[in-house]
Order: C-alpha cells, then sequence, then structure tokens
C-alpha cells in the first residue's frame, strides 16, 4: 500500500471535520423537538442535571476514563468551560424551550453562531471584512430579531418571546464556551473528547447538587421507563455525541468554517419539529432561516 501524502491527509482531515459538524448540527437540531417530551412532566433544572450526567458519563469511553489535568492553567479553562457551557447554558436552555416552540428554538441556534465569531473577532482579531462582513453581521441580527419577536407588534411597540430570549442567553453562554475551548486547545494537547466528558459531567453533578439543595429532586422520581429512555437518547445523542462532533470539527477544520456549517441547525430542527410535532413553518421563520443562513454564510468567507 502506498503512504498518504501530507495534502491528502489534510483533505481528509478537513472531509472528517465537515462531517463531523454536519452530524453535530442533525443531533442538536433532534433536542429541540425530543426535549418538548420529558418537559411536559419533569422540572427543567433536575432535566439538565440528568442530561448533562448521563452525556458525560456517556463519553467517559471515548475519553479513555482520563480526568487528570496537566496544569493548573488547563484546569482555570475547564472550570470556565463546565460553568459558561455545562451549567448555564443547559439551564437556559431547557427552560427557554418551555416558553417557545420548537422551530423558534431551532433558528435562534444560529444566535450561536453569531456570538461565536462576534467574540472570536473580539478576542482572536478575526474581524469580519470591510463592508460587506458588517453588512453580513447586519443581516444575522435582522433574522435573528425577526425569530426572536415574530414580527407580532402591539401598540407599535414589538413583543418579545420570553422563552426566546432565554434561548438565544444560552446561546451566548455557548458562544463563549466556543471560544474558550478554542483558546485550551491552543496551548494544550487535550482531546475533543475529553473536554466534552470534563465539561458535561462535572457540569451535570453540579446542577445535580443544586437540584438536591433546591428539594427538586422529587421531580426525578417516578418516571415510566419510556421517559427516561427518551432522556437518556437525549442527552446520549443530542448532547453528548453532537458536542463530541462539534469539538471535533473545530479541532479539524477550524471555529469559524465549523461555525458556518452548524448554522445548518434550524434546517433539521424545523424538518424534525414539523414532522414529529406537526408544527407550522411560518414565512417569518423561512425568511429569518435564510437571512441567518445567508448572513454566516457571508462572514464565513475568508
Amino acid at each position: 500500500m502506498t503512504e498518504q501524502t501530507p495534502a491528502k491527509k489534510q483533505a481528509g482531515r478537513h472531509v472528517f471535520g465537515y462531517l463531523s459538524v454536519l452530524v453535530s448540527a442533525a443531533l442538536f437540531g433532534s433536542v429541540f423537538t425530543v426535549a418538548k417530551v420529558p418537559l411536559a412532566t419533569v422540572d427543567p433544572l433536575a432535566l439538565a442535571a440528568v442530561i448533562y450526567v448521563i452525556s458525560g458519563l456517556s463519553l467517559i469511553p471515548f475519553a479513555r476514563a482520563s480526568f487528570r489535568l496537566k496544569s493548573r492553567r488547563e484546569l482555570r479553562y475547564m472550570v470556565a468551560l463546565t460553568a459558561f457551557g455545562g451549567i448555564a447554558a443547559p439551564i437556559l436552555l431547557l427552560y427557554g424551550l418551555q416558553g417557545t416552540s420548537a422551530s423558534d428554538a431551532s433558528i435562534l441556534t444560529n444566535g450561536e453562531v453569531l456570538f461565536t465569531i462576534v467574540l472570536s473577532s473580539l478576542f482572536f482579531g478575526e474581524r469580519p471584512k470591510g463592508m460587506l462582513g458588517m453588512a453580513a453581521v447586519g443581516i444575522v441580527i435582522a433574522g435573528l430579531f425577526m425569530a426572536t419577536t415574530n414580527m407580532e407588534v402591539s401598540d407599535t411597540i414589538l413583543q418579545f418571546n420570553a422563552g426566546n430570549i432565554l434561548i438565544l442567553a444560552s446561546m451566548l453562554m455557548w458562544a463563549i464556551d466556543n471560544n474558550i475551548s478554542r483558546r485550551i486547545t491552543t496551548f494544550s494537547d487535550i482531546s475533543p473528547a475529553k473536554i466534552a466528558m470534563l465539561k458535561s459531567l462535572f457540569g451535570g453533578l453540579v446542577l445535580l447538587a443544586v437540584v438536591v439543595a433546591a428539594g427538586k429532586l422529587g421531580a426525578l422520581s417516578g418516571l415510566e421507563v419510556n421517559l427516561w429512555l427518551i432522556i437518556t437518547g437525549l442527552a446520549v445523542s443530542g448532547f453528548g455525541a453532537a458536542l463530541l462532533f462539534f469539538l471535533q470539527g473545530i479541532k479539524h477544520i477550524g471555529t469559524i468554517k465549523t461555525m458556518s456549517v452548524f448554522s445548518t441547525t434550524p434546517v433539521f430542527g424545523i424538518a424534525i419539529a414539523a414532522i414529529a410535532l406537526g408544527e407550522s413553518i411560518t414565512v417569518f421563520q423561512v425568511v429569518a432561516t435564510g437571512l441567518i443562513i445567508a448572513g454566516i454564510l457571508i462572514l464565513s468567507r475568508r
């Protein structure tokens, strides 16, 4: 057998990176529909705790059960990742899902893309290029505004949906998480699987402690087996596997390209919500999704 050239190896890594992000987008897009089922009976805080503990446990084999960090610097970054991506983000997401539709929540996932690019430009110098780049930011913001408000007007004041705002806030938390994840890979050889496992498991354990302290552990008692199966599937695929594939994308094709491909999440999310929940797709949702994806594709141009 002939040995692969460096160029072919690089091309293979890029293909793997793009495919990983597409899989991540599809898996994460399913979250907004699947999570609606347990949220009908389970407190969002308790649900977030269980999901992240299960997600972290499912990632242990991929991280080779390695809990050791090489330096205090790695520890500080992992604490920050856990706080933003493993605690704040899932809480905001699940509380937000209680007050909005699965399809609207799917559209708002691109807030994570925009926030990640903006934060990356502020802290890593990856600024939008020229007037076209700034216009692209404006297009994405317009799309997010349309998705957040559904353009509902009352007494000439646009009415914001509280659930949508919480979803958008969760995307900001994950955007901070993305940039911290990128930063840690610049000085450490820690694997994406290990980052995902530590963040999910320790974030889930902290949330579980909060649930116990708040006296909400009873929300998990008496759940039927089929509901536990749904929660486990949600944790393993929608969070654990999606995060693992997402971090593989960042590793192989970089932050900006990863976020560009990840902007397809609403397409999967809206389709799944329409099929599984029978949610109608409105003109505003289609226009908002189109604006957001177009703006992000322009932003991602090198």
